[in-house]
C-alpha cells in the first residue's frame, strides 16, 4: 500500500508540474513535457520493475522552470550523499542533500539553512525521459509547499 501511495504521489506531482509549467509567463523557461511523456516515465517507475536508476544522471546544473533559481549537483556517492549548491541568485547554504533509488526512480532531497531559509527544502524526482527534476518545494518561512520543476542548464 505504501509503494502505491508513493507512485500515486509521484503521478500527482508530475501531472501538477505539467499543468503548472504550461501557465508560466513567457520569461520563464518552458518545457515541452506532455502528459503522455510523464505517464510513460511513471509507468517505468512501477514497483514491479525494480531496475536501478543511473544516479550519475542527476549531476549537473539545473534551473528552476518558474524562476532563475539554480541547483548544482555533484559528487553523487553510493551511500546516498550528494554535494548540492543552491543559488537565489546568491549562494544559499545547503544543510543536507541526499538521493535514493526509490523503485527505480531517483529521488533527491535538498534542505536549505540560511537567512530566510530556516529548513526550506526540495523533494525532487528525476524524469530520465525528459531529463527533468520535478517535485515539491517547502518554503519554511511561509509554511507553504509548491510544485516545482528544474531543467538542466545548457
Amino acid at each position: 500500500m505504501k509503494q502505491r501511495f508513493g507512485i500515486n504521489y509521484f503521478l500527482l506531482t508530475a501531472f501538477t508540474f505539467v499543468c503548472f509549467s504550461c501557465n508560466q509567463p513567457e520569461e520563464s523557461i518552458q518545457t515541452d513535457v506532455s502528459a503522455e511523456t510523464l505517464n510513460n516515465s511513471i509507468a517505468q517507475a512501477k514497483p514491479t520493475q525494480q531496475a536501478s536508476a543511473d544516479k550519475n544522471k542527476i549531476a549537473g546544473n539545473w534551473v528552476r522552470t518558474d524562476a532563475p533559481y539554480n541547483l548544482k549537483i555533484a559528487d553523487i556517492a553510493g551511500d546516498g550523499k550528494i554535494k548540492a549548491e543552491y543559488f537565489n541568485p546568491k549562494s544559499i547554504h545547503v544543510e543536507k542533500s541526499t538521493w535514493i533509488d526509490e523503485n527505480g526512480v531517483i529521488k533527491i532531497y535538498v534542505e536549505l539553512r540560511d537567512e530566510n531559509y530556516p529548513g526550506s527544502n526540495y523533494t525532487l524526482f528525476y524524469l530520465p525521459d525528459r531529463d527533468l527534476l520535478a517535485g515539491k518545494y517547502f518554503q519554511a518561512v511561509e509554511g507553504v509547499t509548491y510544485d516545482v520543476g528544474f531543467m538542466r542548464a545548457k
